[in-house]
């Protein structure tokens, strides 16, 4: 008689367990679920000609009284088909500081320049596209990305670094180029149509 009592409360234990353990990601769902919602309409109010919102990731942090909040990460892209993209990051606390932002961390600028060689990382599709023509070897590339109005850059990327592929209707060719993690182009290739 006494196992089955016994039996019965471990049940009785494990299954409320499991039940408080699902509210609990329940309620971390909901609350990421809004946050992210109230984080991509921030956004899209403060950059509504954006190509791309994005949130990139979150991880949950508690202050100093023990209360739990979300950190949230996001990203701003405009003109991303364009020979000069700006990214922006943007950092939200959940519900701490509701929704007031540290400031934007540009990871791309106007100025249309990033880094090369050694103690760069390229580390955004963004940064692979200004790299494919403004860093040392993209020279023509230059000449192309800007000369035509139509000129588009697509990205890949690969094991290596990135792959930037520049392409415009009005001209009978394009470029392919390799660009290493470090921002070094490694390759240039005309593609004729």
């Amino acid at each position: 008689m006494q196992d089955k009592l016994a039996t019965t409360i471990i049940v009785l234990l494990v299954v409320s367990l499991v039940i408080i353990a699902g509210m609990k990601f329940y309620e971390e769902s909901v609350q990421i679920d809004d946050a992210s919602d109230y984080v991509l309409e921030d956004l899209v109010g403060k950059h509504p000609a954006a190509d791309s919102v994005e949130i990139i990731d979150w991880e949950t942090l508690a202050n100093p009284q023990g209360e739990e909040y979300l950190k949230i990460r996001a990203a701003v892209t405009e003109g991303l088909y364009t020979p000069c993209p700006v990214r922006i990051h943007y950092f939200y606390y959940y519900p701490v500081q509701n929704f007031v932002t540290d400031p934007p961390e540009y990871i791309t600028t106007s100025g249309c320049e990033v880094c090369e060689g050694k103690g760069c990382v390229i580390a955004f599709p963004e940064e692979a596209i200004i790299a494919s023509h403004t860093n040392s070897g993209g020279e023509n590339v230059h000449k192309y990305a800007t000369g035509y109005a139509d000129a588009v850059p697509t990205v890949y990327k690969t094991d290596a670094g990135w792959r930037v592929a520049w392409d415009s209707d009005s001209a009978k060719f394009g470029y392919s180029v390799e660009i290493a993690k470090n921002g070094e182009i490694e390759k240039v290739e005309t593609v004729y149509y």
